[in-house]
């Protein structure tokens, strides 16, 4: 999920460390894999199902379902921000303090269901406030491949992203213009201080897809332009080249330089 909020000097995104194991990249955005409880049903408002399924060029409206479900609950779970509205456009507001932490947990550790969450507060799964981006496929010589459908947010007023103890660490704002501009520093991974990232460069901690969308952002001077963008439905795969005797992973279909392997692959 691409958290976003207009910052003093652009669009800002929220990163969180991973780990390089995670398939997701060492440094992404909020994220983690679908679970079973992600069918559940819950109180539902914004688009339906079926035309969540034609926005995410998904065949099957309970896929598409489970995909915004899934995404709702890892952004509450890990980032303590709750997509929800009471009706009409009241939309939810405080999340944090030692209960939402308690909610937050339980959901994180399949004791309770978002939908539980959402029906103690009488409150609907806002899902209006969702934008659909780019579907990725991890590349073909990976022994574990990963399909990860990304989404974008734009913070809800009166919450703030923090993280669950003892399940995220590293967390934070970050512009992406400032990040591009000392991309062959290593100041990210060494403030974040673990093993798998200290030391190392921009492009050798986030994954292409997530370096792409940096460049994009970087581009905006507001949220509002990114989330009122009507984009189609893409689906990506970066793919093995080599230039000049150096593996590439590159991406077709996108005017991105390409980016060199790195062992974190």
């Amino acid at each position: 999920m691409m958290l976003l909020r207009d910052g003093p000097d652009g669009v800002e995104v929220f990163l969180e460390y991973q780990g390089a194991r995670s398939g997701l990249g060492a440094v992404t955005f909020v994220g983690a894999p679908l679970r079973e409880d992600d069918t559940v049903p819950l109180p539902w408002a914004g688009p339906v199902a079926a035309h969540w399924g034609r926005m995410l060029d998904v065949e099957d409206p309970h896929l598409a379902q489970r995909l915004v479900c899934g995404a709702a609950r890892v952004v509450f779970e890990r980032a303590g921000v709750l997509l929800a509205n009471s009706g009409g456009d009241h939309t939810a507001e405080v999340t944090s303090g030692p209960d939402g932490d308690r909610r937050r947990r339980e959901v994180h550790d399949e004791e309770r269901t978002l939908a539980d969450v959402l029906r103690r507060r009488a409150l609907d799964l806002d899902t209006g406030l969702l934008r659909p981006l780019s579907r990725w496929l991890s590349p073909a010589f990976l022994r574990k491949r990963l399909c990860t459908q990304y989404f974008a947010v734009v913070l809800p007023l009166g919450q703030e992203p923090s993280p669950l103890d003892g399940v995220t660490g590293w967390g934070r704002w970050c512009s992406p213009t400032a990040l591009l501009a000392d991309a062959d520093s290593t100041a990210l991974g060494d403030e974040i201080g673990e093993p798998d990232t200290v030391g190392r460069r921009l492009d050798e901690l986030v994954l292409p897809a997530v370096l792409i969308m940096l460049r994009k952002l970087a581009s905006l001077t507001c949220t509002i332009s990114y989330i009122s963008e009507k984009r189609p439905s893409r689906q990506f795969e970066p793919v093995l080249a080599t230039e000049a005797g150096t593996l590439m992973l590159r991406v077709e279909g996108l005017p991105a330089p390409a980016r060199p392997v790195v062992h974190s692959l």
